[in-house]
């Protein structure tokens, strides 16, 4: 007797590879804007190197926690797939209290601060819906710091 794979099993290994692939393909591309698009965005602060990114639509939301070290001048910035138009994002401290916000019908692209002691911060990315459309985008939405020398 063969030792094979019945076919409904081998459908669903398809898809996960599939699935697997296609989400590793989006991540590779995401980066690639990212690093293209994103990162001569911050001059004439220099990358952290750090890369913070992922794939949103409309209604989707996604935050990411920063360290900001003493004495250090810092860029964040958000910056999105032109697919996406304008996203909210806000920079908030470990007490949740909004140090700045940038709002999709008045966008500002980065904001640079110097930290007066070391301290965590979160950023926090939301994408507007946009009325009701059956068709669904979905674009990279990528979180850059940059630090002076």
């Amino acid at each position: 007797m063969r030792n094979m794979l019945s076919p409904s099993l081998f459908v669903r290994s398809a898809l996960l590879v599939c699935a697997v692939a296609g989400g590793l393909s989006a991540s590779a591309q995401c980066r690639s804007f990212a690093k293209n698009k994103c990162v001569p965005e911050l001059a004439p602060y220099k990358f952290n190197e750090t890369f913070n990114a992922a794939q949103l639509a409309p209604g989707e939301e996604a935050e990411v926690n920063l360290t900001f070290y003493s004495g250090q001048e810092y860029r964040v910035m958000v910056c999105t797939h032109p697919i996406l138009g304008e996203v909210n994002w806000k920079l908030v401290d470990e007490n949740n209290k909004i140090v700045f916000e940038s709002l999709a019908d008045e966008p500002k692209k980065f904001f640079d601060l110097k930290a007066g002691s070391t301290v965590p911060m979160k950023v926090v990315v939301w994408v507007p819906n946009k009325g009701s459309s059956s068709m669904v985008h979905v674009g990279c939405v990528a979180i850059m710091v940059g630090f002076k020398e």
